[in-house]
């Protein structure tokens, strides 16, 4: 299944300058499979997603969020929990959050704003790391895989889409026939999913 894990819609994102509608069809032309909404501070409410699910079938959507905490971008999926709609977490706190929620939680766009990582990912592991997006900086590939490696960890290629520009330029393949979020969470951490991870060329 190939699944660009990070996408904006301008109904949820205030930076999000495509509709979810344009941004999912926009995917099923580029030959996506699924995508994961995951706006700032914003879940696609329930019975939306179930609606969009319904009209787009057999394609999939998924609702996930993009948390700010110690100066880095985090996507989260997995955890429903309205207190993420709120700023002001630590990484610390972010991570024992998605953890106690048996979620996933991804470094986003790494070097994109600052030099080094402030949150320390070294004690609180992510469960991945963007290694290719717009907005990741292509001089820093060398030490996001570095950093990959050594924490044991996959890499996401994802659009990072607030246009329909980027979508089908990077994607994810994490298996066939992903039936629900857990089973796509389980797949993602997967480390022989993980090794399928590719980038549209």
């Amino acid at each position: 299944m190939k699944i660009d894990l990070h996408v904006h819609s301008s109904e949820r994102s205030d930076c999000g300058k495509a509709t979810e509608e344009a941004q999912i069809r926009a995917a099923i032309a580029a030959g996506l499979d699924a995508l994961a909404f995951t706006d700032h501070w914003r879940f696609v409410p329930l019975a939306r997603l179930q609606r969009l699910n319904d009209q787009y079938a057999p394609f999939k959507i998924f609702s996930g969020i993009e948390v700010t905490a110690d100066g880095e971008d985090f996507i989260v999926v997995g955890v429903r929990d309205a207190a993420l709609e709120k700023s002001g977490y630590s990484y610390a706190e972010l991570h024992a959050r998605v953890r106690a929620h048996d979620g996933f939680i991804a470094l986003a766009h790494p070097f994109r704003f600052h030099s080094e990582i402030r949150a320390d990912i070294e004690r609180f592991k992510p469960d991945a790391i963007e290694v290719r997006s717009p907005h990741t900086p292509e001089r820093e590939e060398a030490r996001i895989r570095e950093i990959a490696a050594r924490l044991n960890i996959p890499m996401l290629c994802d659009s990072d889409a607030h246009t329909t520009d980027p979508i089908g330029k990077y994607y994810n393949v994490v298996g066939n026939g992903v039936v629900d979020e857990r089973e796509l969470i389980a797949l993602l951490r997967d480390g022989h999913a993980a090794e399928s991870i590719r980038r549209l060329t």
